[in-house]
C-alpha cells in the first residue's frame, strides 16, 4: 500500500477548515476558518502548482482574516453600562458584544410610570420592553392573571409573527424599561441570523418561566 502523498494532507486540511466554517455558530469563527483555508490553500498551490497559483487563496485568507479581525476589536471595544450587564447576560446571552451594543443602542431606556400600558389585549405589539426595575401585571379577559417582575420580557410572545397581543400588560409600579420598536428589531434580526437564534431562545425561555410561574400561583 503506497503512502499518501503530503499533498493530499494539506488538501484535505482545506477542506476540514471549509467544513468548520459552515459549522461554526460564531461569526468571527467562521471567518477565522475560512482565512486559515485560505492560508493551507496558499501554501498547497505553491507546492503544486508555483507561486502563481498563490494569488486567489492569499486574497481569500487576507479578506476573511481583516473581517474576522474588525469583528473582534469592534466587540471589545463595545462598552456596557452596569445597568445594561443584566439585558446583555440575559436574553442577549450569547450574542457578539458588538451586535448586542448596537441592538441596545436602538431601543430606548424609560422611566413609566405606574399605569402605563406596555401592550393590549388583540392588539398587534408595537414594542419589545424589558423590565429592568419594576413590576408589571398581564390582564386576560379582564381579570388578573399574573405579574412580572424585574428583568422580565414584555411582548416577546409576538414581537415577530405580529399577531395581536393575547393580553393586557399594564405597570404595576413605577419602573424603569428598555423597549425597542417591533420594526426595528425584526430587521435587525432579519439581517443578523445568528442574533435571531439568540433572540429565539431568549424568548422562549422567557415564555417557559412564566408559564411556569403562572402554574405556580394557580396551584
Amino acid at each position: 500500500m503506497s503512502a499518501m502523498n503530503p499533498l493530499t494532507f494539506v488538501y484535505l486540511a482545506i477542506f476540514a477548515a471549509l467544513l468548520a466554517a459552515v459549522l461554526w455558530r460564531s461569526p468571527r469563527g467562521r471567518l477565522a476558518m475560512i482565512a486559515i483555508a485560505g492560508v493551507i490553500g496558499a501554501a498547497y498551490g505553491f507546492q503544486a502548482h508555483g507561486a502563481y497559483a498563490i494569488l486567489l487563496p492569499f486574497l481569500v485568507a487576507l479578506v476573511a482574516g481583516i473581517q474576522a479581525a474588525s469583528g473582534l476589536i469592534a466587540g471589545r471595544s463595545a462598552r456596557f453600562e452596569r445597568h445594561e450587564q443584566p439585558l446583555r447576560r440575559g436574553p442577549f446571552a450569547g450574542m457578539d458584544r458588538a451586535k448586542a451594543r448596537t441592538l441596545i443602542d436602538q431601543g430606548l431606556w424609560i422611566d413609566a410610570s405606574a399605569g402605563d400600558i406596555l401592550m393590549r389585549d388583540g392588539e398587534p405589539v408595537t414594542h419589545l420592553h424589558w423590565i429592568a426595575d419594576g413590576k408589571a401585571e398581564m390582564i386576560v379577559d379582564g381579570a388578573p392573571a399574573g405579574s412580572c417582575g424585574p428583568r422580565a420580557l414584555v411582548g416577546e410572545a409576538t414581537i415577530f409573527s405580529g399577531d395581536p397581543a393575547s393580553g393586557t400588560v399594564r405597570l404595576a409600579e413605577d419602573s424603569k424599561l428598555w423597549s425597542i420598536e417591533a420594526e426595528a428589531l425584526r430587521a435587525y434580526a432579519e439581517a443578523h441570523p445568528d442574533v435571531r437564534q439568540i433572540l429565539d431562545h431568549g424568548f422562549t425561555r422567557s415564555l417557559a418561566e412564566k408559564l411556569d410561574a403562572l402554574n405556580r400561583a394557580e396551584g
